[in-house]
């Protein structure tokens, strides 16, 4: 039998939990100081604001001593593509005393659960209560790719993609809707509303943050702007069949294909919309080397959102949230809630890594 030494395992341990990085505190421009008599909502963002009547039901299992676990669901501001178009999610909420922050956390659409689940975890299991929590769900697509593969021609794709379109910016209200019922929630600090995404949920989440004054904290990971970039050239999504549809049987090239995108999303780019976010309440986390998201839109998100503090992992899209597991010894979700601690003021407190 093999012994493995003190030493050797501590080595070992050092070497799992390693984590290639480079990290820059905020750096804004100095002809660009953000100035937040600024923050107004841009015309094409503007909604009716009206009660948002939720419904809900007690998930009694996953009740703990911190927190009692509400499934709450409520009808989506326009058509969000999913499921009896409502917007639905987990939200956890203290039982301690007094009004505490609230995170929203958006999830990959349709994609991998695990960076929001598992952020969820860490920060009810670390929080000790100090915040309230609302895990959001879009389990299904919100850019209809399997409808512009299969397009018979030019006309069904635009309309296709004009419907994907509205369909992304009807998430973004209904995040911002999911702040003005927290507003009326007794237990949410309103002036402590943060705002988490991940990948597509982080280029919404950055669709929100441009829109909206009413965030005290956003954190931004592995996400991008310039939204028609990652549409056309990311080679991990679902997007190969739109782009052989459009280059192969339309004959577009690449760049009109971008171009048309571009258009059709315009309302909703973050980069349409510089210098409305106070850096100071920021963080993004990107990976170097990103098959997903071009550098061009990594540098335009962080330009657009004032130059704020900045994590660079050293790895492509997918093998970056490698820095979120137990293999990297839970690194990226100790960073993030570093930051939130900071952006809410809690007092640090000592509690067992989950």
């Amino acid at each position: 039998m093999r012994v493995v030494t003190t030493s050797a395992m501590a080595a070992l341990i050092v070497l799992v939990g390693c984590v290639s990085y480079t990290s820059s505190p905020a750096a804004p421009a100095p002809d660009a100081a953000f100035d937040a008599v600024e923050l107004s909502s841009h015309p094409s963002a503007e909604y009716e604001k009206h009660e948002v009547v939720f419904k809900n039901r007690m998930v009694d299992e996953e009740e703990s001593s911190l927190y009692r676990v509400r499934y709450i669901r409520f009808p989506s501001y326009g058509e969000n593509g999913q499921e009896d178009n409502l917007v639905t999610g987990r939200y956890y909420e203290s039982k301690r005393p007094g009004k505490k922050p609230l995170v929203i956390i958006v999830p990959i659409p349709a994609g991998h659960t695990y960076p929001a689940e598992k952020m969820t975890a860490y920060l009810k299991s670390h929080s000790m209560g100090e915040i309230n929590i609302f895990n959001m769900r879009i389990e299904r697509d919100v850019i209809d790719w399997n409808g512009l593969s299969a397009s018979v021609d030019e006309a069904a794709f635009m309309e296709r993609l004009e419907k994907s379109a509205e369909r992304e910016w009807t998430t973004v209200i209904d995040i911002r809707r999911t702040l003005d019922w927290a507003e009326t929630r007794p237990e949410i600090d309103a002036q402590r509303i943060g705002l988490m995404g991940f990948s597509h949920g982080g280029i919404v989440a950055a669709g929100v943050a441009v829109q909206e004054p009413r965030l005290a904290a956003t954190v931004l990971v592995m996400a991008g702007a310039l939204l028609h970039q990652p549409m056309v050239r990311c080679s991990l999504g679902r997007s190969e069949g739109m782009r052989s549809k459009a280059l192969s049987e339309f004959g577009w090239t690449e760049e009109e294909l971008e171009a048309r995108i571009e258009a059709e999303f315009s309302y909703f780019e973050p980069a349409n919309f510089p210098g409305r976010v106070d850096p100071s309440k920021v963080l993004i986390v990107e990976a170097a080397k990103d098959d997903c998201i071009p550098e061009s839109g990594r540098q335009a998100l962080w330009e657009t959102m004032g130059r704020p503090e900045r994590i660079l992992l050293n790895y492509r899209h997918k093998q970056a949230f490698l820095s979120m597991t137990p293999l990297r010894l839970l690194w990226l979700r100790r960073r993030i809630w570093e930051f939130l601690q900071r952006s809410f003021d809690i007092e640090p407190q000592s509690v067992a890594a989950l």
